[in-house]
């Protein structure tokens, strides 16, 4: 009897005296009468059940699925006349009894009355003496691929696959089939088999050749008939999948049927007595060549955003398989931060594994798409139907960490250990070796990137609850070796670093809090997360409009006054870029904006129209500059040959000019500005470049990088009277840069990382005041002096609930702070600090249902505001 994720052997007597059980299948295993049962509660009107199993929760949450006879026994018949099992066979039931293919190799055998092999779990999960008992003797095998690789090659080759083995038929399902080396003179038949439990249990079967191994092994063709496949979007189910310029389609595979209907407990679908096509989604992304083959491409849920980019963790792990010391691997996601971990087994001894697996990665991924972390470990731990148990691989993490927590490690020790975990230092290399040591070089010449070093910095802060504000700068110089790095490390371990001073969200006085000042009008469904800040524009005919985008790929056109919809544009693929409008002689507006596909569009927002698109050769997150009096576009871009485009014309444009500025894509908005009559826009790149651009000629004026490798996310600041830009780092250093020159003059440094853009407080003749979100958790006022060498003087700051991404809103007497963990905060600037400074109080707050990375933007006493929840809010000011 399956209950639970137990399998209980019944007497037939007991089940003919109780009321609440079924018999649903009686079989004979040896000498041993089992039955199959359910309670009858559940049958009643589904008499043609077969049996009931609970699926393993790959296709979503774990649920119970009632098997008819009709889906069942066309596997059974379809398998028997491949395979041609007979009396002389033995059949490993490899699978536990929770896991459908067991049915499917018990009724294989009883039909043809082959001998079943049965083993306990710590047997089925001991490779050396699993394989002992298999061979020689069995001749039928279907097996996951995690259980099978973890027999060593030698054991695969000469023994399994061998020409003498007894192994007749070799069958891999429930996972993406193996790499896998075949001995040319095996006489093993091997198949790779596809299915999911709610059409029980397999549809597809490939016979695979030695052609086969040298590229991606196909799904296969149906098993029988009664099989209807489907390709939809990723993205929207709903939709039919459509072919990319390659002739393929690639797409969320859905399986449908109108014969083979299994019940599933909880399911509101009501089609299975009809006639029609029931169709279950399988929860993978599959490709449809041109050569009308069905290619497995990974998980849905497994093709990740982190850091902007998009991360497949089964192309991860199929960069490592290629590794020749590797035999099997794992990637797992850890916490809200998405740390990407590497787990892998390997058989061969190898001194410095680790570093080597390292440099295949980086030979073989870019930056963006490398791991933070990775484990050598003995097993990748399974779940019980055999496959990799990503439950398991967490519980191995925080056991690690756990481990590293209990030794009491020194700050140093801690970055020793992560510098191992991300693949720059060995292990055989003595912690105290001081000699060894000096000769090390700098994070960045040991293969450390931008991206590693503001993960590594963060890390370093959450594991010793400690500010380092000076360790992100030491890991992005090329001239600070990691020997000065562990020297700034064990100074700062010594009971030196000194608590930030910081004002609690929980220090502001109740009676302050004021949950009238701020309220939620509506929102609009976008879709999809949205990290996009609306844009705002007069137009003639309606009033003020606002246009915003989101990851789905929507941009949507609202009447900020009546709320009503104006125009819905689709666009192929995520939208992160801010909407940036113009006007036209004749009155008529229309916007641009980026898109991930790599396209900028111009759109009529009142008709959802495109007008034109132009391909800059990667992904577009830059906020487009458009200059009216030159009738140009300039923006940036993640393309790899050019990152800065320039486009003349409104309606026929044309590429005036493109350009490479640093090694690094474009983000911040470009700013334009004036020397002595020529029209410049400043540009700043992830490498940390600062570049004067003359917008006529395309020409590099001058180019600073005055910390190497650095990225700059936020938009400068220009301030015109001055002749001065204010430019912001993502390790928090603000710089006063002569726009004219580009010499840095003076510079202050924030305790955290900076991504959000400046916001301008106060500004006179002899002070501008300047706000700063940060990942310190807090907002801060730096005070501008341009009398006074042109100074930058922290004056105040204000703790929040959680990190700062977006960009800091004044509105009135009140700003606006958004944090990432759904806060929206009103400060009341009008209050002083009990030393007299100018300091904000928190007075109001408002909790959204998700993160908030978006900017807001005001319009009158209304804040609209993009949310991950997927909605754009329009929220209300009370007025002052």
């Amino acid at each position: 009897m399956i209950s639970g994720n137990s399998f209980n052997c019944i007497e037939i007597r007991t089940i003919e005296s109780c009321d609440e059980l079924e018999l649903v299948v009686g079989m004979r295993v040896m000498t041993m009468h089992v039955a199959l049962a359910v309670r009858s509660s559940t049958l009643r009107g589904n008499k043609e059940i077969a049996f009931g199993v609970r699926t393993s929760g790959s296709t979503g949450s774990p649920k119970t699925v009632l098997v008819p006879k009709a889906c069942i026994m066309p596997n059974v018949l379809a398998l028997s006349e491949r395979f041609q099992l007979s009396e002389r066979d033995v059949l490993f039931v490899c699978s536990p009894p929770t896991f459908d293919p067991f049915v499917i190799d018990m009724l294989l055998g009883f039909r043809a009355g082959a001998t079943l092999l049965m083993v306990a779990n710590e047997v089925r999960l001991s490779p050396h003496r699993l394989l002992a008992l298999l061979f020689p003797g069995v001749t039928f095998m279907q097996i996951t691929p995690s259980l099978f690789t973890r027999w060593s090659n030698r054991d695969i080759t000469e023994v399994i696959l061998a020409p003498h083995s007894t192994l007749r038929v070799l069958v891999f399902g429930g996972e993406k089939f193996p790499m896998l080396q075949i001995p040319p003179d095996s006489r093993t038949e091997v198949y790779n088999i596809y299915g999911i439990t709610e059409i029980s249990c397999w549809s597809l079967i490939q016979r695979v050749t030695h052609d086969h191994l040298c590229r991606d092994v196909p799904l296969g063709i149906p098993l029988d008939s009664s099989i209807v496949l489907e390709l939809r979007c990723v993205e929207e189910n709903q939709k039919l999948a459509v072919k990319n310029d390659n002739g393929s389609t690639i797409g969320h595979l859905f399986i449908g049927s109108a014969t083979r209907k299994c019940f599933v407990t909880g399911d509101p679908k009501k089609d299975e007595a009809s006639a029609k096509v029931v169709f279950r989604a399988t929860g993978d992304v599959v490709e449809l060549t041109k050569d009308n083959e069905y290619i497995y491409r990974g998980r849905c849920e497994r093709i990740i955003k982190r850091l902007g980019c998009r991360v497949s963790l089964q192309e991860l792990e199929e960069t490592l398989l290629s590794h020749e010391s590797v035999d099997q691997c794992a990637a797992c996601v850890i916490g809200e931060d998405v740390r990407l971990v590497l787990f892998f087994t390997a058989s061969k001894e190898h001194g410095n594994i680790e570093i080597a697996i390292w440099d295949h990665l980086r030979q073989t991924l870019p930056s963006q798409k490398l791991p933070d972390e990775l484990y050598r470990i003995e097993h990748i731990p399974l779940s019980t139907h055999g496959k990799v148990s990503n439950d398991g691989l967490l519980q191995l993490y925080d056991k690690l960490k756990r481990r590293q927590n209990t030794k009491r490690l020194s700050a140093v020790e801690v970055f020793r250990a992560e510098l191992v975990a991300i693949g720059i230092a060995d292990r055989s290399t003595p912690e105290r070796d001081d000699s060894k040591r000096r000769k090390l070089g700098s994070f960045m010449d040991h293969g450390g990137t931008s991206i590693a070093a503001v993960r590594l910095h963060r890390m370093m802060e959450k594991t010793l609850e400690a500010a380092l504000p000076d360790l992100l700068t030491y890991l992005l110089d090329s001239t600070k070796s990691l020997q000065e790095v562990f020297e700034y490390l064990a100074l700062n371990d010594k009971n030196s670093i000194k608590e930030v001073d910081q004002m609690s969200p929980n220090d502001q006085s109740i009676d302050l809090i004021d949950d009238n000042i701020i309220s939620i009008v509506c929102r609009f469904d976008m879709g999809k997360c949205i990290d996009a800040r609306p844009t705002v524009t007069f137009c003639q005919s309606l009033g003020h409009i606002l246009s915003i985008g989101s990851h789905s790929g929507l941009l949507l056109t609202v009447d900020v006054e009546t709320h009503a919809t104006v125009s819905r544009l689709s666009l192929p693929d995520r939208i992160e870029c801010s909407v940036s409008f113009f006007t036209l002689d004749d009155g008529q507006v229309h916007g641009v904006v980026g898109c991930y596909d790599g396209n900028l569009y111009c759109f009529n927002p009142l008709n959802g129209s495109i007008n034109w698109k132009y391909d800059a050769g990667g992904m577009i997150k830059c906020c487009p500059l458009v200059v009216p009096e030159t009738k140009t576009i300039i923006f940036g871009s993640y393309g790899s040959s050019h990152n800065l485009h320039c486009l003349h014309g409104v309606c026929n444009i044309y590429s005036l000019w493109k350009l490479r500025i640093g090694t690094k894509p474009v983000f911040a908005k470009p700013i334009a500005f004036n020397v002595d009559g020529v029209g410049c826009v400043l540009i700043a790149t992830l490498d940390g470049t600062i570049a004067s651009v003359s917008v006529t000629l395309g020409t590099v004026m001058w180019s600073s990088t005055f910390l190497r490798s650095v990225p700059i996310f936020s938009t400068p600041a220009y301030f015109a009277d001055f002749g001065k830009v204010i430019a912001c780092r993502v390790d928090g250093t603000l710089s006063v840069v002569e726009v004219a020159t580009g010499e840095e003059i003076s510079s202050t440094r924030l305790p955290g990382n900076v991504f959000a853009s400046l916001e301008i407080l106060k500004q006179t003749t002899v002070k501008i005041s300047l706000l700063v979100g940060c990942y310190d958790r807090c907002v801060h006022c730096v005070h501008y002096l341009p009398g006074d060498c042109d100074a930058l003087i922290p004056s105040w700051k204000v703790e929040l609930q959680s990190q700062i991404y977006a960009t800091p809103l004044v509105v009135g007497q009140y700003l606006l702070v958004c944090t990432t963990s759904g806060y929206i905060n009103v400060l009341d600037l009008a209050t002083e600090s009990k030393e007299g400074k100018d300091n904000g109080k928190i007075v109001s707050t408002l909790k959204l249902n998700g993160e908030l990375f978006a900017s807001p933007v005001a319009h009158g006493n209304s804040l609209f505001i993009g949310c991950r929840d997927n909605f754009l809010y329009k929220i209300r000011l009370k007025k002052t």
